[in-house]
C-alpha cells in the first residue's frame, strides 16, 4: 500500500504544479475584476470593500502587493460607517500580517475586527475572527491564549449551530492539542472537524485537515494513513491552488521518507517545498520547520556542513519569530550535529537551551499542574476552618441562642423588602413587555396601512390610465367604424379611416404594454431579475436625463418568485427617488451572487443627504422598501452623506440553494 501510495502522492505533485498555470490564468480574471471596480467606483465603502477582496487575493501570490492594497483600504475607512465592512476590512489585513509573520500587527488589527463585529452584533464573524487569533498565538507559542480563543470560536459556532464554522473551530482546537503533542485529543478533533465539514459539504479548509490528519498519524507511527492522507490533502490542494498547504504538504512527505529510512528521496520532496517558499510564498514559521527537517535529512547523510548550515538558518527564523517549540527544534538538531562531529561544548550549549525552549513550550500543562495543587491546598485549609468554626459553634452555643430572635426579625424584614423589590421589578418587566408589544404592533400597523395606502394609489392611477389613455382611443375607433358604416363615403377614404383604425389600435397596443409594465413587467416573470432591470435600464435611458448602467457579474440562474418581485420592486422605487430628488447624473445597479448570499448594490453620483432624516421619514415608498426588504430577510447597509456627492444603497439577501434556480421559477 505504501508503494501505491507513493506513486500517487508523485502523480498528484506533477499535477497541481501544471494546474499552477489554469489556476493563475482564472485568478489573474479576478483580480481584473476587482481592479476594475476599484479604479470605477465612486463610493468608499465599495472600494474599500474591493481593496481587500484584492489583498486577500494577492496574499500569497505578492505579499508586499497585498499588505499596500490592505493598508490603502484602512486608509479609506475614514468616510466609511458599515460596521461590517470595517470588521471584514480589520480582519484581512490582521490575516496578511499574519502571513508575513507579523504577529503583534495581526493581533492588533484582528482584534480591531472583533471589537467591530461585536458591535454590529455579528457573531458569524467573531467565530472567525476567533479562529485567526488562535492561530497566530499558536505561532507565537503562546498555546494557553490560542486554545482560550480556539474554545470561544467553537462555543461560538456552536450556538450559531453553524456546521461549517464548527469543522473550522474543531479544527483549530485540535490544532493547539497537536503543538501540545497530546496527539490522541487531536486526532479525535481532527477526525470530528472532518465529519462536519463532509456533513456540511463544506470543502473550505478541508485540505489543512487532510494535512494535520496526516501528521497526527505520522507522529502515532502510521505511516500508512500519514501518506494515504497526504495525498489527500494534494488532491484538494491541486483544485484549490493552496501553495501554503502544498508546501507544508510535500516537507511532511520527506520526513515520511526520511521514518523510512530514505533522505534522499526526502530531500527531493524538500527541494519541491523550498521551490514553492522561493516563489509563491512567503510564510517564516513553515519556512524553518522545512529547513530544520532538511538540516535533520544532511545530518543522516553526514553531509554536516550543509546540516549546520541548515539548522542555523532555521534557528534564526525562529529567534526572529520568538517561537519557543521553533528554538527547541533548532538547538535540539544543532546539538545532534555537534555531537556527531565531535563539537561537545556547542552540543551541550544546544542540548540546554532545547531543553530551556521545551519546558517553556508546556507552561500550559504545568500552571494547570500548579493550580490543581492549590485548589486542593485552599480545600484542605476550607475544611480545617470549618472544623474550627464548628467547634467555636459550640462553645457559643448559648450566646448565639441569644441572637437568633434578632436575626430571624431582620431575615424576615430582608425577606419582605426583597420580595417588594422583585414585585415591583416584575410589573415594571411586564409595563417593557407591553409598550414593546404595542410599539411592534404600531410599526406593523403602519406597514400595513403604508401597503394599503400604495395598492390604493396604484390601483387610481391603473383607472386613470385606462380612463384617459383608452377612453378616447375607443371613442377615435368607434368614430372611425362608424364612418366606415356610411356607404356614400369614396373607396379612397375608407381605406384611409381603415389605415387611421390600425394605428390607433397599434396605439392601444403600446398603451396596454406600457399599463402592463408598470404592474408586472412581463420580461421579469418569463426571463427573471436580471433581463427585468435590463429592461428598466433601457426605458428610463430613452429619456436622456440619467444613465443608468447595469452590471450582474455574468449571474446565471434565476431567484425564487417572492425574491425577484420584491427586489425588482424595492431597485424601482429607489431609482424613482434617486430621478425626482438626487439631481444625478448616472445610477449603477450591480449584483453579484456568493455561495450563500446576493449582493445588490445600488450607487448614484447625486447629491447626498442625511440617512437618518430618510430612516424617520412616514413616506410610503420607504416603507414599502423595509417592508419588502424585511419580507425576504434581506440586510441592508446606507451610505450617505450631505456634504458630498453619491449614495450607496447595499442590499445583502442571505439564500439557499432551494432559493437558486438554473431555469425558469415557476410563477403563479
Amino acid at each position: 500500500m505504501m508503494k501505491y501510495l507513493s506513486v500517487r502522492i508523485y502523480a498528484l505533485f506533477l499535477c497541481f504544479i501544471l494546474s499552477i498555470f489554469k489556476g493563475h490564468t482564472q485568478n489573474q480574471a479576478i483580480i481584473d475584476s476587482l481592479q476594475s471596480v476599484i479604479d470605477a467606483s465612486i463610493t468608499d465603502s465599495v472600494k474599500a470593500e474591493a481593496l481587500m477582496d484584492l489583498a486577500w487575493q494577492q496574499m500569497y501570490a505578492d505579499h508586499p502587493e497585498a499588505l499596500s492594497l490592505a493598508h490603502e483600504g484602512i486608509r479609506a475607512l475614514d468616510n466609511v460607517s458599515s460596521l461590517r465592512i470595517r470588521g471584514y476590512s480589520y480582519t484581512v489585513i490582521g490575516v496578511v500580517h499574519w502571513v508575513g509573520s507579523s504577529y503583534d500587527s495581526a493581533i492588533y488589527y484582528l482584534t480591531k475586527s472583533s471589537d467591530a463585529y461585536q458591535a454590529k452584533g455579528d457573531f458569524r464573524g467573531l467565530a472567525a475572527v476567533y479562529n485567526n487569533l488562535s492561530m497566530v498565538y499558536q505561532n507565537q507559542s503562546d498555546f494557553a491564549r490560542s486554545l482560550e480563543y480556539a474554545t470561544l470560536a467553537l462555543q461560538t459556532a456552536e450556538s450559531l449551530r453553524d456546521e461549517k464554522m464548527i469543522g473550522n473551530s474543531l479544527f483549530t482546537v485540535g490544532n493547539v492539542h497537536y503543538l501540545l503533542e497530546d496527539n490522541d485529543k487531536a486526532l479525535s478533533y481532527f477526525q470530528r472537524a472532518l465529519q462536519t465539514k463532509i456533513r456540511a459539504s463544506d470543502k473550505h479548509n478541508l485540505q489543512k485537515i487532510y494535512l494535520n490528519l496526516g501528521s497526527t498519524y505520522h507522529n502515532l507511527k502510521d505511516l500508512d494513513s500519514a501518506a494515504f492522507y497526504y495525498s489527500k490533502c494534494l488532491d484538494v490542494s491541486e483544485h484549490l491552488g493552496d501553495y501554503k498547504a502544498l508546501a507544508i504538504a510535500s516537507t511532511n512527505l520527506g520526513n515520511l521518507e526520511m521514518d523510512k529510512g530514505v533522505p534522499n528521496e526526502a530531500i527531493l520532496f524538500y527541494n519541491k517545498s523550498q521551490e514553492i517558499y522561493s516563489s509563491k510564498l512567503k510564510n517564516d514559521y513553515d519556512y524553518a520547520v522545512l529547513l530544520h527537517s532538511m538540516a535533520k535529512a544532511q545530518l543522516q547523510l553526514k553531509q554536516y556542513n550543509s546540516a549546520e548550515e541548515y539548522a542555523k538558518k532555521s534557528l534564526a527564523l525562529a529567534e526572529k519569530l520568538n517561537d519557543f517549540k521553533r528554538l527547541h527544534s533548532a538547538h535540539d538538531v544543532l546539538s545532534q550535529i555537534y555531537q556527531q562531529t565531535g563539537d561537545f561544548k556547542n552540543a551541550f550549549y544546544n542540548v540546554k537551551h532545547a531543553q530551556v525552549f521545551r519546558d517553556s513550550i508546556f507552561n500550559l500543562d504545568k500552571a494547570a499542574l500548579l493550580a490543581d495543587i492549590e485548589t486542593k491546598y485552599e480545600t484542605e485549609k476550607k475544611e480545617a476552618q470549618i472544623i474550627l468554626q464548628e467547634a467555636e459553634l459550640s462553645e457559643q452555643k448559648i450566646k448565639n441562642e441569644r441572637n437568633l430572635i434578632l436575626i430571624f426579625g431582620l431575615s424576615v424584614i430582608l425577606v419582605l423588602i426583597a420580595s417588594l423589590y422583585m414585585l415591583n421589578q416584575s410589573r415594571q418587566k411586564k409595563a417593557n413587555q407591553l409598550a414593546q408589544q404595542q410599539k411592534e404592533l404600531e410599526i406593523k400597523e403602519a406597514y400595513i396601512h403604508a401597503a394599503l395606502e400604495s395598492q390604493e394609489i396604484e390601483r387610481k392611477r391603473f383607472a386613470q390610465d385606462l380612463h384617459d389613455g383608452f377612453g378616447q382611443l375607443i371613442s377615435a375607433l368607434r368614430l372611425n367604424i362608424s364612418n366606415l358604416q356610411d356607404s356614400t363615403h369614396e373607396v379612397e377614404s375608407q381605406v384611409a379611416m381603415v389605415e387611421k383604425s390600425e394605428s390607433i389600435l397599434v396605439e392601444m397596443h403600446s398603451e396596454i404594454r406600457n399599463i402592463a409594465f408598470n404592474l408586472m413587467p412581463v420580461t421579469l416573470i418569463q426571463y427573471g431579475l436580471k433581463d427585468a432591470l435590463v429592461e428598466l435600464a433601457q426605458r428610463i435611458n430613452l429619456s436622456g436625463r440619467i444613465s443608468v448602467i447595469i452590471d450582474t457579474q455574468e449571474m446565471s440562474g434565476r431567484l425564487s418568485e417572492i425574491q425577484e418581485i420584491s427586489l425588482y420592486r424595492v431597485i424601482q422605487e429607489w431609482v424613482n427617488n434617486v430621478i425626482k430628488y438626487a439631481k444625478a447624473n448616472k445610477i449603477i445597479i450591480q449584483l453579484v451572487l456568493h455561495e450563500n448570499e446576493l449582493n445588490l448594490l445600488i450607487e448614484d453620483d447625486g447629491e447626498g443627504f442625511d440617512p437618518d432624516i430618510l430612516k424617520n421619514n412616514a413616506g410610503n415608498g420607504w416603507r414599502n422598501i423595509q417592508s419588502r426588504l424585511n419580507r425576504i430577510k434581506a440586510d441592508f447597509d446606507l451610505d450617505s452623506c450631505p456634504n458630498r456627492k453619491g449614495t450607496s444603497l447595499i442590499i445583502d439577501l442571505p439564500i439557499v440553494k432551494q432559493d437558486f434556480f438554473e431555469n425558469e421559477p415557476t410563477f403563479v
